[in-house]
C-alpha cells in the first residue's frame, strides 16, 4: 500500500506496541520502505485509542484524526483466527487517498474516539511502570505492576498480550490462547470497526 500510493501523498508509519527490541527488528527486516517505531511505553496506544491489534489510525495532511482507532489487516494470512477481509480496509484507504472519500465526518470520528475509563487510565499507569522497573531490573516489581494492570484491563489486548513477554510468556503460545477464549467468552470487545458496530465476522464463543 506504501508503494502503491505514496505518490498520492501516503506514508505509513508502522507502530510495533514492543518491549523486545530483537523481535522487531527480526519483523522489520521483512518491511524494507516502512517507518517502524516501537512504542513500548504504550504513548502512541494510549493517544489514539488502541486496545486491539492490529489497528489503524488515519491522520489528514492536517494533522486531524479522520478515521480512529479500527481492526484491520495488512493481508489475509490470519484470516481464519480474525475473521477480517484486509481488501475491505484496503479500499476504503484507496477511495480516501485517491478520491477523498471518507465514510465518517469530523462529528463521527469524535463519536467514536476512545474515552478511557479511571480503571483503564489505572491500568495504563501500571504498564508504564512495569516497564520503568523492567529497564531497571526489577522483574519481579515489573509483574506486580503488570498483574495489576491486567485486573484493571482484563480484555484489554494491548495491555493483557503486550505484556507476556516481560513475564517470560510467549505472545504465541498457549497463555496467549487462553487469553483469546476469556476475551471471546466476554463478547469480544474493543473488536470494532471504526463505523461502531460489531464486525460481522468477530469471533464468537462457541
Amino acid at each position: 500500500m506504501q508503494e502503491e500510493l505514496a505518490d498520492k501523498g501516503l506514508t505509513i508509519i508502522a507502530v510495533a506496541i514492543d518491549s523486545d527490541l530483537a523481535a522487531v527488528q527480526e519483523w522489520a527486516a521483512h518491511a524494507p520502505g516502512l517507518t517502524i517505531v516501537i512504542d513500548r511505553d504504550f504513548t502512541v496506544a494510549e493517544r489514539y485509542g488502541i486496545i486491539n491489534v492490529p489497528a489503524t489510525v488515519w491522520i489528514d495532511e492536517d494533522g486531524r484524526i479522520v478515521r480512529p482507532a479500527d481492526t484491520a489487516m495488512g493481508d489475509d494470512r490470519f484470516r481464519a483466527f480474525a475473521h477480517v477481509d484486509s481488501s475491505v480496509h484496503h479500499g476504503q484507504l484507496r477511495a480516501w487517498v485517491n478520491d477523498g472519500v471518507l465514510d465518517l465526518d469530523q462529528a463521527a470520528v469524535a463519536d467514536l474516539m476512545e474515552r478511557p475509563s479511571p480503571e483503564l487510565q489505572q491500568a495504563r499507569l501500571h504498564r508504564r511502570i512495569a516497564v520503568e522497573l523492567h529497564d531497571r531490573g526489577d522483574v519481579d516489581g515489573a509483574r506486580e505492576h503488570l498483574a495489576a494492570a491486567a485486573d484493571l484491563a482484563p480484555h484489554d489486548w494491548v495491555i493483557r498480550r503486550g505484556s507476556m513477554p516481560m513475564n517470560d510468556v510467549d505472545p504465541f503460545g498457549e497463555k496467549f490462547f487462553d487469553f483469546v477464549g476469556e476475551w471471546m467468552e466476554a463478547g469480544s470487545p474493543g473488536y470494532r470497526l471504526a463505523t461502531g458496530r460489531e464486525h460481522p465476522g468477530a469471533p464468537q464463543p462457541e
